[in-house]
């Protein structure tokens, strides 16, 4: 039997049926609806390819496609993976011009869905499946280091958007947030990731539990805590032999890699900059932590 694309529904703007995509907003939608919105079409393909993937190895937190509303034509190149949701609400409209005016901005790229996000998972759950997707991936020799990304106290969307999309290009296997950083299914964050976040499985701390959290993984795991900071006594990253099993924090673009996850370090790792970029003595040069957290994923990641 060939599969069956969901019946699209045609919309135009003034349809009632679209009242929850109208003027969205993060707060409102996670506030009232337990909802999600993924832009664009490459990164809602993305969204259902992982929705695809987590059917048979579930990652955290798990996010659940809900409705889509789309243009004629990204319907017709997502043809072949809307037909794994034969119940999605599946709205279509004529063109973008007809997105605009319903969601009331131009960012959609032609096409927008509404994900259910359940409960983001304990430290546990993610160690657990950690260890079960580990053992998937080394037995088909995917894999041959181990590396986990801890964002400290990042708020910023843009960064940990980045943050997630580099972890996931050179091959981080989960990350960690501490209770302060931002959530990395808000809008744009999803969509400077462009859809990365939904690869990688990933757990926000608990106040209790941050960064204490990061000890017990080095005691009961085996990861060596990584800070990338620029400190007296931070190592050149040049000079650095990556561990095998490698959890590496990175802080917010101010206050840095905080004190107390500093103090829990292993090994403080530097990206060594040139001084003609120094403009006065007490600016040195630096980079923003998207950018420094790639420098420093390839270092670990890379083939020595």
């Amino acid at each position: 039997m060939l599969p069956v694309l969901p019946q699209p529904i045609d919309v135009d703007a003034s349809d009632s049926r679209l009242d929850i995509f109208r003027g969205i907003r993060d707060r409102d939608l996670r506030g009232g609806l337990g909802l999600h919105a993924i832009e664009s079409e490459r990164v809602v393909r993305r969204f259902l390819a992982a929705s695809i993937r987590r059917r048979t190895h579930p990652i955290p937190p798990i996010i659940e496609p809900y409705a889509l509303l789309a243009t004629r034509e990204a319907i017709d190149r997502l043809g072949v993976i809307l037909t794994a949701f034969p119940s999605l609400a599946l709205f279509r409209c004529i063109n973008e011009r007809a997105l605009h005016e319903v969601t009331g901005y131009t960012m959609h790229s032609g096409a927008i869905a509404l994900g259910v996000r359940h409960d983001d998972a304990s430290i546990a759950t993610l160690t657990a499946c950690l260890a079960r997707e580990k053992s998937r991936a080394f037995a088909s020799e995917h894999i041959s280091r181990d590396v986990l990304v801890a964002f400290d106290g990042i708020t910023q969307t843009d960064n940990v958007g980045a943050i997630f999309r580099n972890a996931a290009s050179f091959g981080a296997r989960g990350a960690i947030l501490s209770p302060t950083t931002s959530d990395p299914f808000l809008r744009k964050t999803m969509r400077v990731s462009m859809g990365r976040a939904l690869n990688i499985p990933w757990s926000r701390a608990r106040i209790d539990e941050w960064p204490i959290c990061l000890d017990r993984l080095r005691r009961e795991q085996g990861y060596t805590i990584l800070a990338a900071e620029d400190t007296a006594d931070a190592v050149p990253l040049s000079t650095f032999a990556p561990p095998p099993k490698a959890l590496v924090v990175f802080g917010a673009e101010q206050a840095g890699v905080s004190a107390a996850v500093l103090d829990l370090a292993d090994a403080v790792v530097r990206i060594p900059m040139s001084d003609l970029a120094g403009a006065l003595s007490d600016d040195p040069p630096s980079l923003n932590v998207s950018i420094a957290s790639a420098v420093v994923l390839h270092h670990l990641l890379s083939s020595h």
